[in-house]
């Protein structure tokens, strides 16, 4: 006959591997006064790590205010972003991914009663403009609040490992990947209108005669991947390590330097970032 007159076992309220019901195992818990010196020949935790980590990924947030227009919300897995450096704080700074960069580059040719993006404060006509007002960050790994309606706060790779869409054409193991500022002249060689992150595209006629409109695009071992100019600086990325995915054309690739669905849709690379 089962006896009621003792209290029933509570059971366990974590789960142990190894140890008995008196003792579940795992660490002690400690004091929170400074330890003894019989405590420091008995730790209460313990590793049994033997091996160093390897290509680890170190991994940074990036709190990203809105634009107007709506760019950040396009920005996805493999972007890769760009802060402008006189409009960050603390806090919060403006981004732009590769095919917003490029508008806003030609934007930077709009005539005066045109431009669309303000008073040209992150629309840079020169190198030395484009130096002065933007810094490479990271590749964007994946949204942290992808429900907020006024910031977005990304979590972007900045060393290791990483997942980057390929904009650079065709690749093997060991190539250096990175990333070139080209001045294009007035751009009509690799596009014949201006075309915008969201898609649309726009006449030739809002520009005052550019000559030397930049562009951002993929290089390869140095030498730029699909676009037309001179190189006028160069941004290192890092080495391929894993790269079998379907290749793109070069055509897409072009296209995907300036629409952000394009380039969502691109495949994607790893490399070990340098």
């Amino acid at each position: 006959m089962i006896s009621l007159s003792g209290r029933p076992d509570p059971g366990l309220s974590n789960a142990a591997t190894t140890g008995s019901l008196r003792d579940p195992g795992g660490p002690r818990a400690g004091s929170t006064a400074p330890p003894s010196f019989a405590e420091l020949r008995n730790p209460t935790l313990t590793n049994s790590k033997i091996t160093y980590d390897t290509n680890t990924t170190a991994s940074l947030p990036l709190l990203v205010r809105p634009w107007s227009e709506g760019y950040e919300k396009g920005f996805h897995q493999g972007s890769l972003l760009f802060v402008a450096t006189e409009d960050c704080n603390a806090q919060m700074c403006t981004a732009a991914d590769l095919p917003t960069l490029n508008y806003l580059l030609e934007n930077a040719h709009f005539k005066s009663e045109t431009r669309r993006l303000g008073d040209g404060k992150l629309t840079p006509k020169t190198e030395r403009e484009f130096l002065q007002k933007y810094n490479y960050f990271g590749v964007m790994r994946n949204d942290m609040m992808a429900n907020s309606m006024l910031q977005k706060l990304f979590n972007c790779d900045v060393y290791g490992r990483s997942m980057v869409a390929n904009i650079f054409g065709k690749l093997k193991r060991g190539d250096h990947v990175g990333l070139a500022l080209l001045n294009c002249g007035d751009n009509t060689k690799n596009y014949q209108m201006i075309p915008t992150p969201s898609g649309g595209l726009l006449p030739r006629a809002l520009q005052e005669a550019p000559s030397g409109v930049l562009q951002v695009c993929g290089t390869v071992n140095g030498k730029p991947s699909v676009l037309q100019g001179e190189v006028k600086h160069h941004i290192p990325l890092g080495i391929v390590s894993h790269a079998v995915a379907k290749l793109p054309s070069d055509a897409f690739i072009s296209r995907a330097l300036r629409e952000t669905d394009q380039f969502t849709l691109l495949p994607r690379i790893e490399i070990l970032i340098i």
